[in-house]
């Protein structure tokens, strides 16, 4: 799927700024701690900018369940807490809430929501920052590629 995908981003006519800057807006988005809301924030982007659906799409797959979902979570929250000045191993108290689950419990919810702001604002923050570094960075990585590709002459990838 990732190759057909790449296969494509490479064959369209937009011209490579174009490309590249929907791609690195498909990375700002999978960095981004609106999890659950990428695909919308990339359909949404796409339309409204006019952009090219596979270039942001393929950026926004970045973060896939698959592979690098959990990297990333954890990397956003540790960016974060350094960036707060927090420790990066969670609280004893809020291990327990994730450990002993009581679903039923209204004092669960209650204290789990209390105690997420430990979790959701570093995560939060630190999913930002490695967002706009990483888009930064996609940028010129996916521009400089696909002007390298446009100079090489095309191959027929059926082999015919």
């Amino acid at each position: 799927m990732l190759r057909a995908a790449l296969r494509r981003l490479l064959a369209i006519d937009d011209p490579p700024e174009r490309t590249a800057l929907a791609f690195s807006i498909g990375v700002f988005i999978a960095f981004s701690p609106f999890l659950g809301l990428h695909t919308i924030m990339a359909t949404v982007l796409a339309f409204l900018f006019r952009l090219y659906k596979i270039a942001i799409y393929t950026g926004t797959f970045v973060n896939n369940p698959f592979l690098t979902l959990v990297p990333i979570l954890l990397a956003s929250y540790a960016v974060g807490a350094v960036l707060l000045g927090r420790p990066i191993r969670l609280p004893a108290e809020d291990l327990e809430l994730l450990k002993h689950p009581d679903l039923f419990s209204i004092d669960y919810w209650r204290e789990l929501f209390v105690q997420s702001r430990d979790v959701l604002v570093p995560f939060a923050i630190g999913g930002m920052v490695l967002s706009v570094v990483s888009s930064a960075i996609a940028y010129p990585l996916t521009l400089g590629f696909l002007r390298a590709r446009r100079r090489k002459p095309m191959e027929n990838p059926d082999g015919v």
